[in-house]
């Protein structure tokens, strides 16, 4: 039987101090395919594609719900990135399709509004992490290859089509 298949936006949220937005989740039952649980993580805001969205409406939409900023408080750029991995959510395997898409702000207070079911119960808090922040952190961060790419986007040298990342990509340490 295949996995169900989830496709998702990923929002990189940056301010004008090039910090980039990640939200905190504890959850035991999303593990990597192998079903090893790796200790609470980071990750960038967003969520999945509703019917009828475009990525941008996505983008719009996972930003109100998770930092409570409208379309007049930031502005979208460029999608910059794409990739795919398998995941466990909730004891069942999960095929997720990520698009990562630039968004700037120049606002630096943000709350979490809306969230849904899973974020209401997993989601610890969000923070603005800059570059430092993300080298140097013993903080898990998702996607593991973050760090690896972010440097270009954070000095707007975005790439002219979306780079493949590799998602599936774990930490080296295990975590409790």
């Amino acid at each position: 039987m295949p996995s169900p298949a989830r496709k998702s936006v990923k929002v990189l949220l940056i301010n004008e101090q090039k910090e980039i937005l990640l939200m905190c989740a504890h959850d035991p039952k999303v593990t990597s395919k192998d079903g090893i649980y790796h200790g609470r993580f980071w990750f960038p805001i967003g969520g999945g594609i509703e019917q009828g969205e475009t990525i941008q409406d996505t983008a719009i939409r996972e930003i109100f719900e998770e930092t409570s900023l409208t379309p007049d408080q930031f502005d979208i750029g460029p999608i910059v990135w794409h990739g795919t991995f398998d995941l466990i959510i909730q004891e069942t395997l999960t095929h997720l399709e990520q698009t990562f898409i630039v968004v700037h702000t120049k606002i630096r207070n943000v709350m979490m509004r809306k969230l849904d079911e899973w974020e209401q119960k997993s989601v610890k808090t969000i923070s603005w992490f800059s570059y430092e922040d993300l080298c140097t952190t013993q903080e898990i961060i998702y996607p593991v290859v973050l760090k690896d790419y972010l440097p270009d986007i954070l000095n707007e040298k975005y790439p002219k089509t979306p780079l493949e990342l590799d998602l599936g990509k774990q930490p080296n340490q295990t975590k409790q």
